[in-house]
């Protein structure tokens, strides 16, 4: 069985997209585990991590989303399971069962988990797994990075994928290469990953929706913070951008009633205050969920800004996309 472990040196390059690319692209029985979670995601009184959740809803697999990851949390990891390293090799035995690929990914980096043995370099001495690094940013930036992979003398590295590309240099690749890391691939930037749904918004804050359900589907790109009045607002070059999300409080009737008429993806409203009911009607009318969260703007602003791109079960788009993009990635290479 190959055993594939999928890291990155930074946060949000892109671990899952090439790890669903190539659970796409292999054709072959594959198992997916992911021992440290850092995407929290509730579902029926439980927190579990998106990608396992993912993974199991799009390849219709009969694993828990609980069973492909120990946990988001070393603390919470420890309270269930005083041996983490122990667990993970029962997990390991367990999920691999009758697998002919196996794709583990790492935490948000690589050393995430190494005071529990469940870092990307431990996990791979353990079980003889290949280490594949996904590098992603701009030509100079992937150089620095390729760089210092090849001084790392990382044991069983298997090679380097790049990853949201905006244009692919051939060049690249003998510059890779040089550095004694092997080629595996590339994916371009796909620009609609970059959209979230409005839903996934709303389920991350934990808001309640007030108006427009209809309209939870809508594509969000752009964040929009209405602190101006509303002939401002109208003016401001932000506000004409597509697929916007508006945040600004609940009382701003003025505002909510100018960003309903003129469009927009949808509209979070703060501190509580929900607007009156000929607002509610019309948003309702235009399909503009509204959404009533209790943090003030500026907390929910943040809350935004950190709330990743994600790809949903339903999005058949999107892993079209990845899937047929995927054929710049050297499958045979990597499975071989």
């Amino acid at each position: 069985m190959k055993k594939i472990i999928i890291t990155s040196l930074e946060k949000g390059a892109g671990k899952t997209t090439v790890a669903l690319a190539l659970a796409l692209k292999a054709n072959k029985k594959f198992g997916y585990f992911k021992p440290i979670g850092d995407n929290p995601l509730y579902k029926e009184k439980k927190i579990i991590d998106y990608d396992a959740f993912l993974f199991r809803e799009v390849f219709g697999m009969d694993t828990l989303p609980e069973e492909m990851c120990l946990g988001l949390h070393h603390s919470k990891i420890l309270h269930f399971y005083p041996d983490a390293k122990e667990e993970f090799k029962k997990r390991m035995e367990k999920l691999n069962q009758g697998k002919e690929l196996f794709i583990i990914e790492g935490g948000e980096y690589p050393w995430k988990g190494a005071s529990l043995g469940l870092d990307v370099f431990s996990i791979s001495k353990e079980i003889g797994g290949e280490i594949i690094f996904v590098v992603s940013g701009d030509y100079h930036n992937i150089l620095d990075e390729i760089t210092y992979i090849s001084k790392m003398n990382v044991e069983n590295l298997k090679g380097v994928i790049l990853n949201m590309i905006d244009e692919f240099n051939e060049k690249i690749i003998e510059e890779i290469e040089s550095k004694g890391v092997k080629f595996l691939g590339y994916l371009p930037e796909i620009k609609k990953l970059k959209a979230v749904k409005v839903s996934y918004i709303a389920e991350k804050l934990f808001a309640k929706v007030v108006a427009g359900e209809n309209g939870l589907d809508n594509y969000v790109e752009n964040v929009f913070i209405a602190a101006l009045s509303a002939p401002e607002i109208k003016r401001h070059p932000d506000f004409k951008k597509k697929n916007k999300l508006i945040i600004t409080g609940g009382d701003r009737a003025d505002v909510i009633m100018a960003c309903v008429e003129n469009g927009t993806s949808g509209i979070i409203l703060t501190n509580n205050i929900v607007p009156s009911a000929n607002i509610l009607a019309r948003a309702n009318e235009k399909g503009i969920p509204l959404l009533s969260v209790r943090p003030d703007t500026y907390t929910v602003a943040k809350l935004v800004e950190n709330i990743q791109p994600v790809i949903l079960p339903e999005e058949k788009d999107k892993l079209d996309e990845i899937e047929k993009e995927a054929e710049n990635i050297k499958i045979e290479e990597i499975l071989g």
